[in-house]
Formats: structure tokens, sequence, C-alpha cells
């Protein structure tokens, strides 16, 4: 994997494809004349930053006492990044248990973020170029049936599965079934399916 750097600041290209991914989707809400979801988006990719990088003080509590402008230039690492997204992903959810966003625009914005984590991905390691083209259009057609399916609560359960067993299938074929990425996946695919059934049963009430 590629690092960057700005100015002090060293980082993967994961990092940055993870940054693009909330960026882009909140500009596509906002495209979309949908604000409240891309402020939403904004807010998660914030509470995801900001869990990410000060978790190191949670993990390497005695070192940054000794020294704590490591915050500046350390991060949780993998520990952090997960926390992070947990952090994320359970504002989403409590929004849609808030009826604040529905989980239909919780899924497209989580399938569109995907697509552009992905695509990010493959162009800033500039590799598996033929893999790479596979995956994006499998998960641009994805991301255009679900939004065919929209409001479709029953459609979106089932495509969001599928959409996370087509990932795993690329993944096995990279050798990156037990990456971060895709544990990521499968945690979120977990997440968005028990709001679909829990806003679904809300509404039957």
């Amino acid at each position: 994997m590629k690092w960057y750097t700005i100015g002090p600041l060293s980082f993967p290209a994961s990092w940055a494809a993870i940054g693009a991914a909330f960026l882009l989707t909140s500009l596509y809400f906002v495209i979309q004349r949908k604000k409240a979801v891309a402020d939403d988006m904004g807010n998660a990719f914030f509470i995801f930053f900001l869990i990410w990088k000060l978790s190191v003080i949670l993990l390497q509590f005695s070192t940054v006492i000794k020294n704590p402008l490591m915050i500046l230039y350390f991060n949780g690492g993998w520990k952090g990044y997960a926390l992070g997204m947990a952090g994320a992903f359970i504002y989403l959810c409590v929004k849609v248990l808030q009826n604040r966003l529905n989980s239909s625009l919780l899924v497209e914005a989580w399938m569109f973020s995907v697509l552009v984590y992905e695509l990010a991905f493959y162009l800033l390691n500039a590799r598996h170029i033929l893999m790479g083209s596979i995956h994006i259009l499998g998960a641009i057609l994805f991301f255009l049936w679900t939004r065919k399916k929209a409001g479709q609560t029953i459609w979106q359960l089932q495509l969001l599965i599928l959409f996370t067993c087509f990932q795993a299938f690329i993944y096995s074929f990279k050798g990156d079934m037990l990456s971060a990425p895709m544990a990521t996946y499968v945690a979120a695919c977990g997440a968005l399916a028990a709001t679909i059934l829990t806003e679904r049963k809300r509404a039957d009430e």
C-alpha cells in the first residue's frame, strides 16, 4: 500500500480513500438536494475522525501522558479505526431510529461511500486494474439497483446482503478476506440490517 505525506503527517492510501468516501458521499446528497442527509454524513465523518484520532489517548495512555504532542502526529491505528467506524455507524443508526433519516437513504449512502472508497483506493495504489474494474463496475450496478428499489425495505435488505457477499467474493480473490475493509463491510451489513428490520417493525406497529 502506498503512503502519502502532507507536511509532518504521513498516512496510507486507505485513510485518504476513507476521507474521500465520506466527503464525496456528503457532496452527492448535497447535489441531490438532500441537505439533511449530507449534514448527517458530514457529522458521521467528524465523529469517525475525532474518535480515530483521539483513541490514541485511550490505547496508549501512559505514552501520551509523557508526550502529549504525539496526539497531533499519531492515531489509534486499526483499533482506533474500528472504534471510529462504530461511533459513526451508531450515530447514523440512531438518526434512523429517531426518524430523522430513513434506512433506504442510509443503505444508498453506504453503497455510494463503499463505491467511492474502492475507486479511490484503486486509483491511489494504481494496481489490480482488471480486478479493480470488475469491482467498481459491480459496485456501480448494485448502487443503481438499490436506488431503483428505494423505499422497498425487503429489497434493500436483500441487496445489502448481496452487496456484502459481492465484496467478500472480490476480496477473496485478492487474498484480503481478513482485512479491515472486509471486517467493516460485514459489521456495517449487520448494523444496517438490524436498523432496517427495526424500522420496518416500528412501521408495522
